[in-house]
């Protein structure tokens, strides 16, 4: 589920928008929740901190392998020089995509395992581990790896962004320095009189190192950038993929909070619609939309129930059945479905009454009217009512179905 914001300044740690409070209270709601603790968006930095620290690190060694190849193809003059620096780069791009590749492995087993976090009253489960929640010592030792790799403590923001950040200041310091070094030592060659073709092919040397640094550093880090777009992209459908039953509950619970507010809302435009209707002596187009009001929460009653349904199979079937709090599932689901469906029934139920008293109040008044032409309309308007009687006994039958559906499966 995404939940984080990534800002635009890279000096910012990575804001997480599901705080500990947030997560505490849907755990304490219905037991369970679903804690995106790596995104993709992640994963792909942590690929570009990786190239960053590469090429940091390796900065110094490739500066002095440059000099030596540069010396060591002297002999053939500047076009062996450059040769010389070429064939360097060519091995240092071979060595970075081979550890780069070796850590996205890693990295990709660590993501797809453990990437999402589970929560539930008393455990969390994540890398394939189930931990209890007051097992600190257990916590440490299960996601150490996973927080280092990231640098994301559980349920803390990222600072991977920083990070990076600081890995683009060291190197730019590092390179400030290797230039410095590189500089003084030509300069010691150029006093000796018979250094004159060495300093050249230095000078030629140096200046295709620093060529080949800025090639390393923009050039590299575009492309390591869209082969960490794609890397995280696979990775994470493979996640999708390997955790499809932790997702499918969370949105579950989530499509049956958004179905309860449907039928919340529903409830409430039907209040309003009845007040009107039956002011209005049930005037046909206000029928209309009472129907279309019913349908709606017939519609949403039934989205509502199968999900609860389907969502307390996946529990009973997944390896949290013996972790999940099911009394606390089903006070939520109460609360959830149960509550509206019942809010809403005994609204019917009251109209129901109301409506067949006014038929029958409308039986007397016909049988008491002795002229056809005035029993007309009272036999017009009690037809209406008749009609949107059945409608609100269909509506209501289909309630108590879908009440007694959620109450065998949950009691």
């Amino acid at each position: 589920m995404l939940t984080r914001t990534l800002p635009s300044p890279e000096t910012q740690p990575i804001e997480n928008t599901e705080s500990p409070e947030f997560i505490e209270e849907k755990v304490d709601e219905r037991g369970f929740y679903l804690y995106e603790w790596i995104s993709p968006d992640e994963l792909r930095m942590s690929v570009q901190a990786d190239y960053l620290s590469i090429i940091r690190a390796a900065s110094m060694p490739l500066a002095v392998v440059t000099i030596i190849a540069g010396l060591l193809w002297l002999a053939a003059g500047p076009i062996g020089v450059i040769l010389a620096v070429l064939w360097v780069l060519t091995v240092f791009y071979l060595i970075v995509g081979i550890i780069l590749v070796i850590k996205m492995i890693r990295k990709s087993y660590l993501y797809t395992r453990g990437a999402n976090v589970v929560i539930t009253d008393n455990h969390y489960v994540s890398l394939g581990e189930v931990v209890e929640r007051e097992n600190f010592a257990r916590q440490k030792e299960v996601f150490h790896a996973l927080e280092k790799t990231f640098r994301e403590p559980l349920l803390e923001p990222s600072w991977l962004a920083e990070h990076i950040s600081m890995e683009k200041r060291w190197l730019m310091e590092q390179l400030k320095d290797i230039a410095l070094w590189g500089w003084k030592i030509i300069q010691n060659l150029w006093r000796s009189r018979d250094a004159g073709w060495i300093v050249l092919v230095l000078m030629v040397a140096w200046v295709l190192y620093w060529v080949m640094m800025a090639g390393v550093y923009f050039i590299g880090v575009f492309f390591v950038a869209l082969m960490a777009r794609v890397f995280a992209w696979i990775a994470h459908r493979a996640l999708l993929a390997t955790n499809n039953i932790e997702h499918r509950i969370q949105t579950l619970f989530t499509e049956i909070y958004e179905s309860s507010l449907g039928l919340q809302e529903a409830k409430k435009s039907s209040i309003s619609l009845l007040t009107e209707a039956g002011a209005n002596e049930w005037a046909k187009s206000l029928s209309a939309r009472l129907e279309e009001s019913f349908e709606l929460i017939n519609a949403r009653a039934r989205l509502a129930t199968d999900d609860a349904v389907e969502l307390r199979k996946l529990l009973e079937s997944s390896q949290y059945r013996d972790i999940f709090n099911f009394v606390k599932y089903w006070n939520w689901i109460r609360t959830q479905i149960l509550a509206p469906i019942d809010e809403i029934y005994l609204l019917l139920e009251k109209n129901h009454t109301t409506l067949e008293n006014t038929v029958s109040s409308l039986d007397t008044q016909i049988a008491m009217t002795p002229e056809s032409s005035l029993q007309k309309p009272l036999i017009l308007q009690k037809e209406r009512i008749k009609i949107q009687l059945e409608s609100v006994k269909r509506i209501m039958t289909m309630l108590e179905g879908y009440k007694e559906k959620l109450t065998m499966k949950n009691s």
